[in-house]
């Protein structure tokens, strides 16, 4: 399945299957479920959300999109405008990566508020060791 996108300065009221709207003054992308389902998904986007590249011709959201709160719990990545569907997770495993998600976001923002002034060689190192820590982290309440 592939899904269109385009660029708005704003979400439309009506919302049509198989289109991402992304507005850049907001800071979000807005679909339709790729279920089919008919809810309205919004993917913030942020240093702690999702993240959209558009490489002049299509667009991917990372990380993937998991509607835990609708009925229908489906689970996808959206990759150069194409639904590449993903498994499902238990209920476990989305209150594992939710708390995660939420601690890293938290983290962020604090780390943001007390960030010293610091050199580009030492800031270099100090987002890798940041970044490997976070993956760690990630793979460790993904696989337990």
């Amino acid at each position: 399945m592939t899904v269109e996108h385009r660029f708005v300065d704003y979400i439309p009221d009506n919302i049509e299957d198989g289109i991402l709207y992304i507005s850049l003054n907001f800071g979000t992308v807005i679909h339709n479920c790729a279920c089919g389902c008919g809810n309205e998904v919004n993917t913030p986007l942020s240093p702690t959300a999702w993240k959209m590249i558009y490489n002049g011709e299509s667009v991917t959201l990372k990380p993937s999109i998991g509607n835990w709160s609708f009925n229908c719990k489906s689970h996808y990545w959206i990759t150069n405008n194409k639904i590449e569907w993903s498994s499902t997770w238990s209920d476990e495993k989305i209150k594992r990566i939710r708390n995660s998600e939420d601690n890293e976001r938290i983290e962020y923002y604090e780390n943001k508020k007390s960030t010293p002034s610091i050199t580009k060689n030492s800031n270099d190192e100090i987002s890798k060791t940041k970044s490997n820590k976070k993956r760690w982290r990630f793979l460790k309440y993904i696989f337990g």
